[in-house]
C-alpha cells in the first residue's frame, strides 16, 4: 500500500497546513431475499442527512480542536457466548458506554473521521469512533435502543447477502427502520465477508463489493461510501476496486488510531472483546501502541 500512501500524503500536504491552523475553530462538519420492499426514491422530511447516515447535535459549549488521533472502536456481536472473547456482554458494553460518557468523550459520525483524516477538521473534544461490523440481530435489539440512549452516533457494517438469513441476523425492514432514523451511518462489509485478497478474479473482487453497494441502494436507498474489509484482507487492486466503486473510505483491522494524513483505504481500528477490562479501554482510547488483552 506504499504507492497508494505517498500520492494521498503528498496531495495533502498544503491543505493540512491550513486546515491545522483551524484547530481550535468549530466544525459540524445482488441483494438477498427478504420481506422488505425496495426504499422509495421520494425525499424524507425533517432530515438534513441521506437515509443511513447519522446525525448528530451537540451543545454549542463543546470545544472543537484537532486531536493527536482518534479510536475507532471494533464491536462485533453482543451476547452471552462464553468461548468466544469477540463476543461481548450487554453489561461489558453498556460500561463502555458509561465510561465515555462520564469521562467527557464525543463519539463521531463517519463523516467527521473522513474529514479529520483527509482535511484535518477539528473535532470535539476527546473524540472517539463507534463501529460494529457483520449485522447481528443484536445491532438492531441492543446496540441500537443503547445508543439512541446515550446520544451516540456510531457506524454499522453490513454483510449484506446474510441479511435476512435465519439465526442472530438483521432483516431489510429492521435496516431500514434504522437508516431511517438518521442515529446510524450504515456502510459495507462486502456480500459475502470472504477474504478479498483470496478470491481469484478481479470480477470476483468487484461483485463482492460493488454487489454489496448495490443491495444498500437497493433496499435502503443508500449511496454507501463506508467499506470494512472482512478479515482487514486487501491489497492493491482490492484498493482500487474500492475507488472505482465509490467508497472513499474504507476500514481494516490492523490496531492502532487513526490521524491526520493516514491513508483513507486502510484505517486502523481498536478491537473491543469481551476481556477487555475499563483500565484496557482507557488504554485503547488514548494509545496506539497498546497492550495485548
Amino acid at each position: 500500500m506504499k504507492w497508494g500512501r505517498k500520492i494521498f500524503a503528498a496531495a495533502l500536504t498544503l491543505a493540512l497546513g491550513s486546515a491545522m491552523a483551524l484547530s481550535g475553530c468549530g466544525s459540524d462538519s445482488g441483494a438477498s431475499s427478504a420481506a422488505a420492499k425496495p426504499v422509495s426514491q421520494k425525499a424524507e422530511q425533517n432530515f438534513k442527512s441521506p437515509p443511513g447516515t447519522a446525525e448528530v447535535h451537540r451543545d454549542a459549549n463543546v470545544k472543537y480542536s484537532v486531536p493527536e488521533g482518534v479510536s475507532v472502536l471494533m464491536y462485533h456481536m453482543v451476547g452471552d457466548l462464553k468461548d468466544n472473547s469477540a463476543v461481548i456482554t450487554e453489561a461489558n458494553l453498556r460500561m463502555h458506554m458509561d465510561f465515555l460518557r462520564d469521562h467527557g468523550y464525543h463519539p463521531i459520525t463517519m463523516q467527521e473521521l473522513y474529514d479529520y483524516v483527509t482535511k484535518g477538521a477539528a473535532l470535539p473534544e476527546k473524540p472517539v469512533c463507534i463501529t460494529f461490523d457483520d449485522g447481528y440481530l443484536d445491532s438492531y435489539t441492543i446496540v441500537w435502543p443503547m445508543m439512541k440512549e446515550y446520544g451516540f452516533p456510531w457506524t454499522l457494517y453490513v454483510i449484506t447477502d446474510d441479511v435476512g438469513k435465519p439465526g442472530n441476523r438483521m432483516t431489510w425492514d429492521q435496516l431500514k427502520e434504522m437508516a431511517q432514523s438518521r442515529t446510524v451511518t450504515i456502510g459495507s462489509h462486502t456480500l459475502s465477508h470472504p477474504r478479498l485478497t483470496q478470491l481469484k478474479t478481479r470480477a470476483e473482487k468487484e461483485h463482492e463489493i460493488v454487489g454489496a453497494n448495490q443491495a444498500l441502494k437497493y433496499w435502503l436507498g443508500i449511496d454507501n461510501v463506508w467499506l470494512a474489509y472482512p478479515y482487514g484482507d486487501y491489497d492493491d487492486e482490492v484498493v482500487e476496486i474500492t475507488k472505482k466503486a465509490g467508497i472513499k473510505m474504507a476500514v481494516c483491522t490492523d490496531s492502532g488510531r487513526a490521524h491526520v494524513g493516514n491513508f483513507p483505504y486502510d484505517l486502523r481500528r481498536v478491537y473491543i472483546g469481551n476481556e477487555v477490562t475499563t483500565a484496557r479501554f482507557l488504554e485503547r482510547l488514548t494509545r496506539d501502541n497498546y497492550s495485548p488483552v
